[in-house]
């Protein structure tokens, strides 16, 4: 954990280099936003062409059962 000096002196360093002062740099993380995240594909595919080296059919797979 950080001791208080050292945080100062790290948060000095990063508004420094953002080249905004402190009060600046503190105001600007209380309006953070988060970004959106991607979007998935909703169904996965999977490619078990793996199994036909192993000697194994999918028949003998547990299969998840998608809604």
């Amino acid at each position: 954990m950080l001791s208080r000096r050292k945080f100062l002196e790290e948060e000095k360093d990063c508004a420094d280099m953002l080249g905004l002062t402190i009060e600046e740099y503190r105001e600007s993380l209380k309006k953070i936003k988060l970004g959106k995240s991607e979007k998935k594909e909703s169904k996965q595919r999977y490619d078990n062409s793996f199994l036909k080296t192993l000697g194994i059919k999918e028949s003998m797979l547990k299969n998840k059962k998608l809604n």
